[in-house]
């Protein structure tokens, strides 16, 4: 049996999932839907789980996987403090104004080959050496990632200095973006001390109730992370909300067309689009408060709308709906008019006392369902506004390969998909604004805990190889190693997933397929001649569902 849990901004949702029912087809047992307590995830999430352990099945649980917004709130609420950041750019490089603080600029300076070619002169950094430091930090050179010793040598004297944790900018990420990278480093320093206590708080409250199973936590590009590597690992977990909800669309209904999908909350709507039955992957890494990090994820999109929406009347007699969360709809005895009740009023749903949605709605000022249908149009042309940025950005997109040059990158929709508490109504809404067609799954209601259940663990490496010094390192691991006789991009990838198997099983992961993420070969050249070849790529266990799941609908 598989556990999924989904902490979202209004709802906290979990399924048990009986995979053992018909081959590769899991069936729900149980869900459960409860109110998010934003004071406390923990709380939430135990009552979540509790309301779904029936009888005898804590003990037959073989996965538990955690989807929570801890880090993503946590980052875009500014409640963290900053943390030291340490960065090695060589000469003429400044990237203050790139990253969340101002940098400790280190010296030394390791080349884009890979070549140490200057070690870092730590009598210039007396003043940093004498600095008492304390809880945690990040350290993130230039190409750290075709030589990480630097990086090393600034992590043992920063722990000589008391730092508990050091971040490496090459050990979260293998790709060459450097303020990515280090953005990456940066943002996981900073949310580490939370993330290990939430970690450790939710490993005792399992263990009190008897699961054993092991626990994992999703990420931002749906793949999922044993909680002690997550721990090391903690941006990694940012955004997985979104993540859980197109896992969920994949296991209940994957589209056989493009499609976009919106996953409408009691907060936020968020937004993915879908293509060959599969979502769409950011081609950059995901953007945490506006600086980009090298964080894997979809194609997504999160706004201020959702069911519980605030109504602002403006001075032109129109509406803006969000991005704060007035609380529950009038019909369930909120106190003021939300978007739900325009759902309600207008027909959309039908839920609670709608008589009470109609008189919240009238205390605006107008006839009802006239004000009913602005406030929906207002949501609709926000949600429509953002799709058209989203394609935008899509079609904007740098090209990667041979086919994007030949097909483009356009992305033309033919669908909408919705799933989430507030779908029923907002995308019929929308399917008529934008004249497409709207599927609403069996199980939208707890899409994202199915999404979380099923989704199937991953690890990520890289690898960089240089023949003309005749060595290849990987920077997860700080293995440097001579190359073996005739490398080429083959035996890279056989060097790689190799690793990527021994961690598999030290995970005690079930054996997946590993898919080539990046990959970039290129000529060293000294003087006339080429001397040599670098090869840089990085590979992951491939992410998806584990399982498709047949849904019911439940009343919650």
């Amino acid at each position: 049996m598989l556990l999924g849990i989904d902490v979202g901004g209004t709802f906290t949702d979990a399924v048990v999932l009986n995979n053992k029912a018909s081959g590769d087809v899991a069936q729900v047992l149980a869900q459960a839907k409860v109110p998010t307590t934003h004071e406390d995830v923990l709380q939430c999430l135990l009552a979540a789980l509790d309301a779904v352990l029936i009888e005898n099945v804590a003990a037959q649980l073989e996965r538990v996987v955690i989807s929570s917004t801890i880090v993503t709130n946590a980052l875009t609420e500014h409640k963290l403090d900053p943390v030291f950041l340490a960065v090695i750019t060589g000469p003429g490089m400044n990237i203050k104004g790139h990253v969340p603080v101002t940098p400790y600029y280190l010296s030394g300076y390791v080349d884009h080959r890979g070549k140490v070619t200057a070690q870092i002169d730590w009598t210039k950094h007396r003043d940093l050496l004498n600095k008492k430091g304390k809880g945690v930090c990040a350290v993130s050179g230039k190409f750290a990632v075709r030589d990480p010793r630097l990086e090393f040598q600034a992590e043992h004297e920063l722990t000589k200095c008391g730092y508990k944790k050091v971040f490496l900018g090459s050990e979260l990420s293998g790709e060459l973006n450097f303020v990515r990278r280090t953005n990456s480093a940066y943002f996981a320093a900073q949310v580490y001390t939370l993330f290990q206590s939430f970690s450790q708080r939710i490993t005792r409250a399992l263990a009190e109730r008897g699961i054993k199973a092991p626990v994992h936590i999703l990420k931002a590009d749906g793949g999922t992370l044993p909680l002690e590597v997550a721990s090391e690992q903690p941006v990694e977990a940012v955004f997985t909300g979104p993540a859980a909800s197109v896992l969920g669309i994949e296991a209940l209904a994957a589209p056989l067309v493009n499609s976009i999908s919106l996953d409408v909350g009691g907060t936020t709507t968020d937004i993915a689009f879908w293509e060959q039955g599969l979502p769409l992957m950011a081609k950059r890494g995901a953007v945490i408060n506006g600086y980009p990090t090298a964080v894997r994820s979809f194609h997504m999109r999160s706004i201020g709308i959702g069911g519980d929406s605030r109504i602002h009347k403006l001075n032109d007699d129109s509406y803006q709906v969000g991005p704060e969360r007035e609380g529950p709809a009038a019909a369930v005895g909120g106190s003021a008019a939300t978007l739900s009740d325009a759902l309600i009023v207008a027909g959309y749903v039908s839920f609670g006392d709608a008589a009470r949605s109609t008189a919240a709605i009238a205390a605006l000022g107008g006839e009802p369902m006239l004000e009913a249908k602005k406030i929906i149009a207002s949501a609709c042309n926000t949600i429509q506004a953002t799709i058209k940025e989203m394609l935008t950005e899509w079609a904007k997109q740098p090209v990667y390969t041979v086919d994007d040059v030949i097909k483009g990158t356009e992305f033309v929709p033919a669908q909408l998909i919705g799933v989430g508490g507030g779908a029923p109504g907002l995308i019929k809404a929308l399917g008529e604004v934008m004249h497409l067609p709207v599927d609403i799954p069996l199980g939208a209601m707890v899409a994202n805990a199915v999404g979380a259940a099923v989704a199937r663990p991953t690890l990520s490496a890289g690898l960089r190889a240089d023949t003309t010094d005749n060595y290849y390192i990987i920077p997860e691991s700080g293995r440097r190693e001579r190359l073996p006789h005739r490398f080429n991009k083959a035996v890279a990838e056989e060097l790689l997933t190799s690793w990527l198997r021994e961690q598999t099983a030290t995970w005690q992961l079930p054996d997946q397929e590993t898919e080539l993420i990046s990959y970039e070969h290129f000529n060293t050249v000294h003087g006339y001649y080429d001397t040599g070849d670098i090869y840089s790529l990085r590979m992951q266990l491939k992410p998806g569902i584990l399982h498709k799941v047949v849904g019911k609908e439940v009343d919650f």
